[in-house]
């Protein structure tokens, strides 16, 4: 199977070995604990390659994932938009050490290994490089515009398909009271409004009576989770979570849907 190319050297910093693939089920043991978040959008497999410093001290570890597709790589990708924006693939986050880019089906994560902010300029110039290589072919899933950006902190939100990647950024009950899965998608973010704080979470489904099914299931179980409002229209269910006031929440739904019905 064809990989992505990965550069034998740059900075000084050079490819130790040749790159290394992981499937769906040996990616356990190369990141245990974590390998959950990028099957849960639709991965793949997993390319590695590390290149050693200059002075042969340090590391930095490449890894690419190919997932289902581009929307689930910017999926991956908002699942953490914490750090300084940097110009790497479709769109790039850079903290201590470490940056994440996506670009077109691939999620990619390059960091040193020693967490040394002396290596950033070669952390920067391997993911360029990397993300130079790779399809930019990608676009932001439509439904992220559906979030108003009144109140909205644009670091939170995240595109996604799954009800433990929803919890884990708002809880909304054990029990995936939301439907998620293939073939439905949702778009979490959080919003400060009128001195409180809540989620908007919106939800397409493949069709109205999905929608329906599911809007029914929600009301029918209010009071047994946290904190709620909700609209629907057609195929889409949206929801404030955990506002303090229903004031703003209801006006929330009401630029997103047209209100409640």
């Amino acid at each position: 199977m064809n990989g992505p190319a990965f550069p034998t050297e740059i900075l000084g910093w050079v490819a130790s070995g040749a790159p290394k693939d992981y499937d769906t089920e040996s990616i356990y043991a190369y990141i245990d604990g974590h390998a959950e978040v990028y099957l849960a959008y639709g991965m793949k497999r997993c390319v590695s390659q590390r290149y050693a410093a200059p002075d042969g001290n340090d590391e930095i570890v490449v890894d690419l994932f190919e997932l289902a597709s581009p929307a689930d790589a910017f999926g991956v990708f908002s699942h953490d938009r914490a750090g300084e924006e940097v110009a790497v693939g479709q769109g790039g986050i850079y903290r201590l050490g470490w940056l994440s880019f996506w670009s077109g089906p691939w999620y990619g994560s390059v960091y040193a290994a020693g967490g040394d902010e002396a290596s950033r300029d070669a952390v920067l110039a391997v993911a360029g490089e990397v993300a130079a290589g790779l399809p930019t072919v990608g676009e932001v899933p439509a439904l992220v515009a559906a979030l108003p950006e009144n109140g909205l902190d644009t670091t939170s939100v995240c595109w996604l398909r799954s009800p433990q990647i929803l919890n884990a950024h708002v809880f909304v009950g054990g029990e995936n009271p939301f439907a998620l899965g293939p073939g439905v998608e949702a778009v979490v973010g959080r919003y400060q409004r009128d001195g409180s704080e809540g989620h908007l979470v919106v939800v397409k489904y493949p069709s109205d009576p999905e929608a329906e099914t599911v809007e029914a299931r929600l009301r029918a179980s209010a009071g047994d989770g946290p904190e709620m409002l909700m609209s629907r229209e057609r195929a889409v269910v949206a929801a404030v979570v955990g506002s303090q006031t229903g004031d703003w929440g209801e006006d929330l739904l009401a630029e997103v849907l047209g209100g409640d019905e």
